[in-house]
């Protein structure tokens, strides 16, 4: 039997030896040192483990956060209410708003990120802002879906989850 894993570093599919489990070899396409994961531990990597109370719990402080950050980058306020941040349960989209200039590269790659992590609801609303602007963003969701290496924020989504995310979002669904 072999071991599967992705290369953390080009995204690139790896088999190896049994044998090898828990130890660092190169990548045969990047040649850069990775870890080779043992099976079970390729399935937690996967995201089949729980999330922890504390980690949601950071996951949302570190949100709302970034959130109040944005908000003052784009000079919209000083002081973002508590209950305007983000957009999980029913929490206002004004962050997107499609007034403002957007980079439509960040939004496809913070779909994928909301779909990977299980945040439907905002990789709904993401998705509603890709598809007004259509054309553009068909051309990055091509240009994504045939890059060898992705962009590094998602370098922790496998190659495969990344692609169907990407074909979903340009067929519309």
């Amino acid at each position: 039997m072999s071991i599967e894993f992705h290369c953390d570093h080009c995204g690139r599919l790896v088999r190896t030896a049994d044998e090898h489990a828990g130890k660092r070899g190169k990548c045969p396409t990047c040649h850069q040192s990775v870890y080779i994961p043992s099976p079970q531990e390729d399935l937690e990597t996967i995201g089949f483990a729980e999330e922890s109370e504390e980690e949601r719990a950071e996951k949302e402080r570190a949100q709302r956060e970034s959130d109040q950050l944005a908000a003052q980058l784009r000079g919209e306020t000083d002081d973002v209410p508590e209950d305007n941040i983000g957009l999980a349960d029913g929490a206002d989209a004004s962050i997107y708003d499609a007034s403002l200039p957007v980079d439509m590269e960040e939004l496809i790659v913070d779909y994928v990120l909301a779909m990977a992590d299980g945040n439907l609801d905002e990789a709904e609303q993401l998705a509603q802002q890709i598809k007004s602007k259509r054309n553009e963003a068909n051309d990055i969701i091509e240009r994504l879906s045939i890059d060898e290496i992705p962009p590094r924020r998602l370098a922790r989504v496998p190659r495969p989850l990344l692609q169907g995310f990407l074909r979903q979002l340009q067929a519309g669904e």
